[in-house]
């Protein structure tokens, strides 16, 4: 799948897989990002900075302000939501085996392109007044972006877990939780401009491109034969969802969803050098 969108339930544990969950980098950390205008009025960018992602992933806002409710004794509030786009598998095997790394930096253009169209069209927030409750568009978020280099089946797959952290400041000033159904609702559309921005980028950089249906495509030259010995996950989710008696095609994004973030098939850690 191109664009997932999934909610976060449990913020300690999000902490530590965003952080953990890649081995290309020297520190075994995967290389990260700060996004969005809320990340800027927080006076957060660059790196994203460990600590900070978790006390926000905590709701703490400031020393003084925390999001969320209290509930049996103890303080509820939804972490935020992953919002990952995957490159197609031709460019993760340019980028990762080939060792084109102008095509990680074409896929990040592409994802922080995208982002910034949802930021300023889809971040909006919920607000009760005289006992009623209105949807005030804000558009800001506070994004901590992480790129990985592969797949749990260690296969080479370029892609960016994007979290959007449930927070986001409205017209007043104040910061709110934010209302994420229209994430839910448009991720085929925020996975298409994805998609139309990356073969921009690749089309720019001198390579032909094959275009698939709606808005996928592949980097012309490359074998089927190639490209299907880079994708055991696929493969171990087609068999999967083969036992349901059901095809890719015909399976729902949720059952897709559903066996994809298996939690049985654990990522392990081999170095890059090891990889290649």
């Amino acid at each position: 799948m191109v664009a997932t969108v999934s909610g976060l339930t449990n913020a300690a544990q999000a902490s530590a897989y965003y952080e953990a969950d890649d081995y290309y980098s020297e520190d075994g950390t995967a290389p990260s990002v700060w996004l969005g205008k809320g990340a800027a009025e927080l006076g957060l960018s660059g790196e994203v900075d460990q600590e900070a992602f978790t006390r926000l992933l905590h709701g703490q806002i400031t020393k003084d302000q925390r999001l969320g409710t209290q509930r049996d004794g103890e303080w509820s509030h939804r972490p935020g939501w992953d919002l990952t786009f995957s490159a197609p598998k031709s460019v993760s095997v340019m980028a990762e085996v080939a060792g084109d790394r102008r095509l990680i930096e074409a896929h990040e253009a592409a994802v922080q392109r995208t982002l910034a169209l949802a930021e300023q069209h889809l971040a909006a927030t919920r607000i009760r007044e005289d006992g009623e409750v209105r949807r005030e568009m804000t558009q800001n978020l506070v994004i901590a972006s992480f790129r990985h280099g592969t797949s749990r089946a260690l296969d080479p797959q370029l892609h960016s877990h994007n979290v959007i952290l449930n927070m986001t400041q409205g017209q007043d000033g104040q910061w709110r939780s934010l209302e994420p159904r229209a994430l839910y609702q448009l991720q085929k559309q925020l996975g298409a401009l994805y998609r139309q921005e990356l073969a921009h980028e690749v089309t720019e950089l001198g390579y032909g491109i094959t275009k698939g249906k709606d808005s996928s495509f592949e980097i012309a030259g490359l074998s089927s034969e190639s490209l299907e010995a880079f994708s055991q996950r696929a493969q171990a989710i087609e068999a999967q969802l083969a036992e349901r008696g059901k095809s890719r095609a015909q399976a729902s994004a949720a059952e897709k969803q559903t066996i994809a973030l298996d939690p049985r098939q654990a990522k392990e850690a081999v170095p890059q050098a090891e990889l290649v």
